[in-house]
């Protein structure tokens, strides 16, 4: 008899005749163990994609990072070799004589230059090296202005993962003829040399002068050592105490409505307003009428409806119209203000000719001053006051001609009016307290544009009414204050040269004023009219330099 399996339960089959017959559990098939094994073969795998990854990453970061490393070190190797250059520059002033003359200084024209320095110990363990020149370019006032160019060099170590300049033809082809074919991939915008100086090769001097190719160092086994170069390039000039119409550091205001602020030079003549109008009928000094130059060194500027022939600068203010400003504006100008000690100190020790004296004529020979003339500020007698006040200051004769002459006096206190300075007599005024000055008791005898003959017959070359008056203020002590006040009462014009960096200066009236101003503050009530005479600007002598500019040659 057959069985037909119709059915299976897991615990029996059924046969043909329905009846269930009862059979044991078949047993079940499992396949294990191989997942494991592919799984730690992929997670080896991986892992060792990773690492190799992980390993090319790192030596690729090395790399980079000693390249990056190598470029922020060349950038301060360059800018410690300016800022040794810039010291030297100071010395004109401060120590001259001596300037570019240290270790590591050579010039081909003496002390003329220009003038090279290459740093005699490299910096860092021979790692950073800088080499700068210095050239005399021009001048201002009769002196000199530097430009600054300095290298600064570091190694860059580790492997070598792109090659610039591994292939040169020779200066004319791959490097001379464009930055297009000197350089590839990366390299040219990282500027490394491997082999040669590209920017030599290429540039020179910087100025396309020299171009050679110069091979870059090598160790002792004559492997070239791979470094990196950046180039800076500054100006030094010389500050000049005097370099506009009105210097603050602090607040202005002014001019009025009907007021002007401009400019003239004394050495050309008078002050023509004409020229400041359009050039007629001098037009060759027509530049000349557009430095009335106007520094505020706060935020605090106020500029009424007066027109100002000249640039405006400030330290943060915002200039709600400059409608009336014909030079530039810039209000991100911080303004330094010299010491009246440093521009102009009177010598600590010093003999007074006498105190007090209402008429003053200095000796033709001062016994105070090794019996020498006062043909100078050298040799000008010196002369004592508590109150300044109905002053008269004469030159002193030879035969019937009145000469150029130089008094300097001292003020422990106030200045007052009347003054009466007489022509030929140059007065510098000193004073520590405040100056009142009504302007029509204020008689300045001397004549812009011309000048008496000095007391050994020679041309005087000191054509400015203003710089034969000059006024220092001693800056006061705080809390105590200092003030200038000028009132027109009649008579609006005054010619002076005003150097009082601690005192408010205040304008009263329609005062017409030649000359100069620096001050702490200057404040105008009615109508300014200034005209700065540029002839000013060599009156008081620099005392130091400083950076004008700052550039990175990038090429």
């Amino acid at each position: 008899m057959g069985l037909h399996i119709s059915e299976m339960h897991g615990e029996g089959i059924k046969n043909g005749a329905g009846d269930n017959v009862h059979v044991m559990n078949a047993p079940l098939h499992r396949e294990k163990g191989s997942t494991i094994i592919c799984a730690l073969c992929t997670i080896l795998i991986v892992s060792l994609i990773g690492a190799n990854v992980l390993m090319n990453c790192t030596t690729r970061y090395n790399v980079t990072s000693k390249q990056v490393a190598g470029w922020q070190d060349a950038l301060c190797a360059a800018e410690a070799g300016g800022d040794i250059a810039y010291a030297e520059t100071r010395k004109t002033l401060m120590n001259p004589g001596t300037q570019f003359s240290g270790a590591g200084w050579t010039s081909s024209n003496g002390s003329t230059g220009p003038w090279a320095y290459t740093t005699p110990n490299a910096f860092g363990a021979g790692n950073l090296s800088a080499s700068v020149t210095v050239d005399n370019f021009t001048s201002i006032d009769g002196y000199a202005c530097y430009r600054i160019r300095s290298v600064g060099t570091a190694r860059v170590f580790g492997l070598r993962r792109v090659g610039m300049d591994e292939s040169p033809n020779g200066v004319g082809s791959s490097f001379a003829s464009g930055s297009d074919v000197r350089g590839r991939g990366d390299t040219l915008l990282r500027k490394i040399d491997f082999n040669y100086d590209h920017f030599i090769s290429t540039y020179g001097d910087g100025d396309g002068n020299n171009k050679q190719l110069i091979a870059v160092p090598a160790d002792s086994n004559g492997n070239p050592l791979a470094q990196v170069s950046r180039r800076i390039e500054s100006i030094a000039v010389p500050i000049l105490p005097v370099s506009g119409a009105i210097k603050t550091s602090g607040s202005f205001y002014g001019p009025g409505s009907s007021g002007v602020i401009d400019s003239f030079n004394s050495n050309n003549g008078p002050y023509n307003p004409n020229v400041a109008l359009g050039g007629t009928p001098l037009p060759q000094f027509y530049s000349d009428s557009r430095d009335g130059n106007v520094n505020c060194g706060s935020s605090s500027f106020t500029s009424l409806t007066g027109d100002i022939y000249g640039n405006v600068t400030t330290d943060g203010a915002t200039l709600k119209s400059t409608k009336y400003i014909t030079g530039t504006v810039d209000n991100n100008v911080p303004v330094t203000i010299m010491p009246q000690a440093a521009v102009s100190p009177p010598p600590p020790s010093r003999v007074y000719e006498s105190t007090s004296p209402t008429t003053i004529t200095p000796p033709a020979n001062n016994p105070n001053c090794s019996g020498q003339p006062p043909d100078s500020w050298a040799n000008a007698p010196w002369y004592l006051y508590t109150l300044l006040q109905n002053v008269t200051i004469n030159p002193i004769k030879v035969g019937s001609t009145s000469r150029e002459t130089y008094v300097n006096i001292v003020v422990n206190g106030d200045i007052s009016t009347s003054l009466t300075i007489n022509q030929g007599a140059n007065v510098r005024i000193y004073f520590t307290g405040d100056a009142n000055i009504k302007v029509s008791n204020f008689h300045n005898q001397n004549v812009d544009g011309s000048a008496l003959p000095n007391i050994d017959g020679t041309p005087s070359t000191n054509h400015s009414a203003s710089a034969h008056v000059q006024f220092y203020g001693v800056s006061p002590t705080a809390p105590a204050t200092q003030t200038v006040s000028l009132d027109a009462n009649g008579k609006p014009s005054i010619e002076a040269l005003w150097y009082a960096p601690g005192a408010d200066f205040i304008s009263k009236g329609n005062v017409v004023m030649y000359g100069a101003i620096v001050c702490k503050s200057f404040y105008q009530n009615g109508d300014c009219f200034f005209h700065y005479d540029k002839a000013l600007g060599n009156v008081v002598s620099p005392n130091d330099y400083r950076i004008a500019s700052y550039i990175e040659d990038v090429r």
